[in-house]
């Protein structure tokens, strides 16, 4: 692999009518680092310019081909060290093709986190219990953090090593728990407290600024 970057020069296929616009922009920079970008180019790349530009893994061009199971053309794919790509293992069709699940859906908290966070909250509530009719800080962290069986859709903690909850992390999520149950709410029909408010309202208290 280390002799194969030695001898050969990466490759970097380019969109014709943006190679220009390129080294123009890299020439009209020379004082802003744009010399030492024409330099690396020079003398360890290969700009080659193509009638489209390389195939993007979340690129649209990659997402309608592999919906249809049309075949990725080897001129959109040939980017890198020639020949690494074969003897690693690894081809740019493998990274194209075989993308992960995405996984938008929100973040767990941590387990002792939670667990320290429902202590504060449950400590909080004995001492200063809501009025009637409001959740306690308990019923409002679980509303905003509910326990999920189906956790297909987020991402897991244990994917990336999160470093240990500190007690500044537990003052927080409190502090957002707090303002979750106590902001003002206007959505009267919705079970919102506090009566209905016509933007109207605001529209003249800030008129003129009085």
């Amino acid at each position: 692999m280390a002799k194969l970057y030695l001898d050969n020069r990466y490759v970097i296929p380019i969109n014709k009518s943006l190679t220009g616009h390129l080294f123009h922009f890299l020439e009209r920079e020379l004082d802003q680092c744009g010399a030492i970008i024409i330099d690396i180019l020079q003398q360890y790349c290969r700009v080659d310019s193509v009638d489209r530009g390389p195939i993007e893994p979340f690129s649209f061009e990659a997402i309608y081909r592999r919906a249809r199971n049309q075949e990725l053309d080897e001129a959109d794919i040939q980017e890198g060290i020639p020949g690494l790509a074969s003897r690693s293992g690894v081809a740019n069709r493998d990274i194209l093709e075989n993308q992960a699940a995405l996984k938008l859906g929100p973040l767990p908290l941590d387990n002792e986190l939670r667990d320290d966070v429902i202590a504060e909250l449950e400590e909080e509530d004995q001492l200063h219990p809501p009025k009637e009719g409001i959740p306690t800080l308990v019923q409002e962290f679980h509303s905003m953090h509910p326990i999920k069986r189906e956790a297909g859709d987020s991402p897991q903690r244990s994917d990336i090593p999160y470093p240990p909850s500190r007690g500044r992390d537990v003052v927080t999520e409190m502090q957002k728990v707090r303002e979750n149950r106590d902001r003002f709410r206007i959505e009267g029909r919705t079970g919102g407290v506090g009566p209905g408010v016509s933007v109207c309202m605001f529209t003249f208290h800030n008129h003129l600024g009085r």
